[in-house]
């Protein structure tokens, strides 16, 4: 049994809580260290962490009480999934005794300052592989490439598949997304979208109108992916890798039509296990093959569960972190 530290906030379905969640089901003791930076959801959170980004220095003395933590906790290992754990802080984990590794679950144009490359990780893990091989070419620094992955402890099916006649998206609206969901709503393509709402500025859409409002989490996700007749994961334009949906809904036993990058077909048998689409048109196609073919996102979706909980687990992921720790 390992002492383990995971930086990063722990809500549900959340890259921390996974994370969390399958090293206590493998036997570790964790301590969920929280945020790099305070939440703007905590009183005086939002104007701590403005200062914070303008000062240097005071976001590194105020991660001092994450590294005080992982002290406390006797913390031998520390996984950091939050991109603004400074380097000091860094240094301060390690100097305590801990090795220290981070995993960077969002797309390469979200990397913001890149303080994970001058800070002294034992190991840094992106899910982006032309990122890694750049960054492998030009840098003397252990980076290895580590997708994303499925919890099957929540996201495997439940219930019959394909029983509901729309496509479901659950996510973040942005200008790129919506753009894409208001053309297959003129195509007469049903959508049905979860997650927290669309931005003020993005104004009043067609893709608006089909938003439900709400967010779903971990099981009930689960049976909404498996219930309807395809999960559509568009990622963002800046994404080479493969976006945690492609995984959660696999997981749930979906039929995931997905945008292509050729990272996916490493990850699953396109056609067999997944859909994916090049262009517009093709995504058009594809999403009505899976409202109109009868069985067909039930054996797409039972493919993708059975790839998803044998190759692509955290239990998988997390062992590779630690192994490269060791």
């Amino acid at each position: 049994m390992l002492r383990i530290g995971v930086v990063g906030t722990a809500v549900p379905d959340s890259f921390a809580q996974h994370i969390g969640d399958t090293l206590e089901r493998l036997g570790h003791a964790v301590t969920m260290l929280g945020p790099a930076r305070p939440g703007r959801g905590r009183r005086g959170g939002g104007a701590m962490a403005v200062a914070c980004q303008l000062l240097p220095s005071l976001d590194d003395r105020a991660q001092d009480r994450l590294v005080r933590a992982a002290r406390c906790a006797g913390c031998e290992i520390v996984i950091s999934v939050d991109a603004q754990l400074g380097p000091g802080a860094v240094t301060r984990l390690r100097r305590d005794g801990a090795r220290a590794a981070f995993w960077f679950p969002d797309a390469v144009a979200n990397i913001g300052r890149q303080q994970m490359l001058i800070a002294s990780y034992d190991a840094i893990f992106f899910k982006d592989p032309l990122l890694v091989e750049r960054l492998r070419a030009t840098l003397d620094l252990p980076v290895y490439y580590l997708p994303e992955a499925c919890n099957p402890r929540w996201h495997r099916p439940a219930g019959p598949a394909g029983t509901e006649p729309f496509l479901v998206i659950a996510g973040n609206m942005y200008p790129s997304r919506v753009r894409l969901l208001n053309r297959l709503i003129e195509k007469g393509i049903p959508l049905r979208l979860y997650g927290a709402g669309f931005p003020r500025w993005l104004g009043e859409t067609p893709a608006w109108k089909a938003h439900t409002g709400r967010q779903v989490f971990c099981e009930e996700k689960a049976r909404i992916y498996r219930s309807a007749a395809g999960v559509l994961n568009t990622m963002h334009p800046a994404e080479n890798g493969a976006n945690c949906r492609l995984f959660e809904a696999a997981g749930s036993g979906a039929a995931v039509l997905t945008e292509y990058r050729p990272a996916i077909a490493e990850l699953f048998e396109i056609g067999e296990e997944v859909l994916a689409f090049h262009d517009f048109d093709d995504l058009v196609d594809q999403a009505a093959r899976l409202l109109g073919e009868r069985g067909l996102t039930a054996r797409i979706g039972d493919a993708a569960a059975r790839r998803a909980h044998r190759d692509h687990s955290y239990d998988l992921r997390v062992a590779s972190i630690l192994e490269r720790l060791s």
